[in-house]
């Protein structure tokens, strides 16, 4: 089946479309939106107005006063100590890209040839074609 015919259709249909749309757009709405929000809401109030000190400092008070007089407090004291943040942290640096100048740009490509019972480690110039390939790969990113 040839698909010319589909490309054709649609360009010379497109004005339709257009036209279309901007008859959808002229027509007034007829009728009341049953989404609408009644009229019985209060005004606005007038621009630059904003609540007292005094109103706002009895919010806050009344505020407080819902909440317990002392903190929250782990049992053992670990709830907010970091430790799975720190990890996450230590975790998400191991995880960034390096830099392809930077000291250690075969963070994430493997620099060694591996067989049944050899391994072959790469450091140094040897290590050259390894680094070309962490670049083709996209391994290590060239900017910060």
């Amino acid at each position: 089946m040839k698909t010319w015919p589909l490309p054709a259709l649609a360009l010379a249909t497109a004005p339709l479309f257009a036209a279309y749309a901007d008859w959808q757009e002229a027509t007034p709405h007829v009728g009341k939106d049953p989404f609408a929000l009644p009229d019985t809401q209060a005004p606005p109030p007038p621009a630059g107005a904003r609540p007292s000190d005094e109103a706002i400092r009895k919010a806050v008070r009344e505020v407080m006063a819902d909440y317990p007089d002392k903190p929250f407090t782990a049992s053992d004291g670990t709830a907010l100590s970091g430790g799975a943040y720190k990890e996450f942290a230590r975790q998400f640096s191991e995880a960034k890209k390096p830099h392809c100048m930077g000291p250690d740009p075969l963070k994430h490509q493997p620099h060694s040839i591996e067989t049944k019972s050899w391994v072959i480690g790469a450091s140094g110039i040897f290590a050259l074609p390894f680094w070309a390939a962490a670049i083709v790969r996209g391994k290590c990113n060239w900017t910060r």
